[in-house]
């Protein structure tokens, strides 16, 4: 099965596939259902979607699996799901977790997929953690007309952890290192950045320093001040950003002043607006590491807008990680923030990067309809 990075992962290998999450993710979960979405065609097929949500609890287990089973996967036309439970539970494995009755017989499955490793035969009824939920989800599953191709689960996604399949006590073994699989090192000769945790990424675009937050907050809202005095051109502020972006491209640095003024330019959201184009095209990377330069600094509430360019732009991507860290800086800066509310619901709604594009599209040319508007 091929990936985004076209590094093939081998479907009967329940270890090489655990191996693969935390790359197809961007961070190595933890406590965490994880879903990987494949949409086949004959023999092959492609990874569609990558959803991960923390483990629900048993309340909560009914409507995540309504949520789950109808929603993104079915979007995204999903043919096929691999299905990752990581976490402890149960003592380990080694009992009925939740308090489930002991399985029979009967659950024991066919002779493990190519790549197992069988350790030693285990009795029949030894249980897996969190059983009941992944119950659930084969149901829902079945009944969105999905097949379920995989059921696994770890303590942790680390090498040399164990995991085991449900309903094929012989199938288990230890998680390779996923630094070390043919994707991993596929990631790496790309750039591309695997965290360890998902804390480690919301460091990422955490504030560089509360000094810096301070002087920044200080100096716009000077810049503000000005601005309102002398009445704000939005075609200077259009060209202001656009420029920043240029020069990011070719490598120039930008002066603090010069970020303020972007950071301002983008407080119009006409502005913002018009620059999420700037993810479809060439100088996409350039505007993104801008992006992310300005939301390390940037003060609330006027982090909420870059953070949110910063969010489109990971998502178009296909970073869904990176997106949903940027959209909670956006959340906790301005909650009712108009993009960042439609980010949000495009990522639990598992809509495809191309079908946001044709979304940015159309703000874009209401930026630039409203902007004639005030001219006429």
């Amino acid at each position: 099965m091929t990936t985004p990075l076209n590094a093939r992962i081998h479907l009967g290998d329940a270890g090489e596939i655990l191996a693969a999450v935390p790359h197809l993710l961007g961070f190595t979960p933890t406590d965490s259902l994880v879903l990987l979405g494949l949409r086949t065609e004959g023999d092959t097929g492609t990874f569609c979607l990558t959803l991960r949500i923390d483990l629900p609890p048993p309340e909560h287990r009914r409507s995540v699996i309504e949520y789950l089973s109808a929603g993104p996967m079915v979007r995204r036309g999903a043919t096929r799901v691999i299905v990752v439970a990581v976490g402890p539970g149960g003592g380990g494995g080694h009992g009925p977790p939740d308090g489930e009755a002991e399985p029979s017989a009967a659950d024991a499955g066919p002779e493990p997929a190519g790549g197992a490793r069988p350790l030693s035969e285990p009795e029949v009824d030894e249980a897996v953690p969190h059983r009941e939920l992944i119950l659930l989800l084969r149901d829902g599953f079945a009944a969105a007309g999905i097949d379920v191709l995989h059921e696994i689960w770890t303590d942790r996604l680390v090498a040399g952890s164990p995991w085991r399949c449900y309903d094929d006590p012989p199938c288990r073994g230890e998680v390779p290192d996923p630094k070390r699989t043919a994707l991993g090192a596929a990631m790496a000769a790309s750039g591309s950045v695997t965290f360890d945790s998902r804390r480690e990424l919301q460091g990422l675009v955490a504030p560089e320093s509360e000094r810096t937050t301070a002087r920044w907050s200080a100096r716009l809202n000077g810049m503000l001040d000005d601005s309102e005095r002398e009445g704000g051109d939005v075609h200077e502020d259009v060209a202001t950003a656009l420029a920043g972006i240029r020069r990011t491209a070719a490598g120039e640095a930008l002066t603090e002043e010069d970020q303020l003024r972007i950071l301002l330019a983008l407080n119009d959201q006409r502005v913002r607006d018009l620059c999420l184009g700037v993810a479809l095209g060439e100088q996409a990377m350039a505007a993104e590491q801008l992006w992310l330069s300005l939301v390390r600094k940037a003060p609330e509430p006027e982090v909420a807008d870059v953070a949110a360019l910063l969010a489109f732009s990971a998502y178009l991507r296909g970073e869904g990680a990176l997106a949903s860290v940027a959209l909670e800086r956006v959340e906790a800066a301005r909650p009712e923030h108009s993009l960042g509310s439609l980010l949000r619901q495009a990522l639990e709604r598992g809509i495809s990067p191309k079908e946001l594009g044709e979304v940015a599209k159309d703000a874009m040319s209401d930026a630039q309809l409203m902007i004639e508007a005030e001219e006429s």
